[in-house]
């Protein structure tokens, strides 16, 4: 069922985004059948201001402990943000950079949830099953109380820094196993997704200067 419409967006697109979601989560697997071949890890994030976004994206790679590929770039944005349609807000924002790199990563870090997520569809999941690729939401704080439904079973707390859950194709013991190897002590969030904060936050200051200058 879907939650209460939000006033920013009518009834009707409110019904096909809601079914939208519902059909995407029916296709999420999880498993971890794919796990052993994960060894490049990509971080994806966007930072705003009015219609502009800027895309950060990251790859760590398991085996040389480090970043191998820095990506920023700017954007426009459609759709203004609605509480648990994030998907469809900023999946389209990234996605060209998701795409335009897809084989240098093996599985994919997203800021938003995935299962977690009243139609178990959040960003995380509607990448990883647009991109077909392993993916894993993490979140600063809960869709809703951690009581509700689609939370008890779908989401967990990394060492009191961050809530994470199954996007697509990877199990949550699968997905703690990928996050201990890349989130360190000191970081806020695993180091590829921190990475691509950092880019996209940093693009986005060097827009509002120009803005400024015209």
């Amino acid at each position: 069922m879907c939650v209460t419409r939000n006033q920013e967006i009518d009834q009707s697109l409110y019904s096909r985004l809601c079914r939208a979601q519902e059909l995407l989560s029916k296709k999420v697997s999880v498993s971890d059948e794919l796990l052993e071949k994960v060894q490049r890890i990509g971080g994806v994030d966007a930072s705003y201001k009015g219609e502009s976004a800027a895309v950060g994206f990251s790859v760590f790679d398991l085996s040389k402990k480090s970043i191998v590929l820095l990506s920023v770039s700017r954007t426009f944005v459609k759709m203004p943000y609605v509480p648990t349609f994030l998907s469809f807000r900023e999946g389209p924002v990234v996605l060209k950079t998701l795409r335009k790199f897809a084989d240098e990563y093996d599985a994919l870090i997203v800021n938003g949830h995935g299962l977690a997520h009243p139609r178990k569809c959040g960003l995380a999941t509607y990448l990883g099953v647009v991109l077909k690729k392993p993916t894993i939401g993490v979140a600063k704080k809960p869709l809703g109380g951690l009581e509700a439904e689609h939370n008890v079973n779908n989401l967990r707390m990394f060492e009191d820094r961050f809530y994470y859950s199954v996007g697509n194709m990877i199990t949550l013991e699968g997905a703690y196993s990928v996050l201990k190897r890349i989130t360190p002590e000191g970081f806020k969030l695993p180091i590829p997704l921190e990475v691509a904060h950092r880019l996209s936050v940093k693009m986005l200051e060097a827009i509002a200067k120009d803005a400024e200058r015209v």
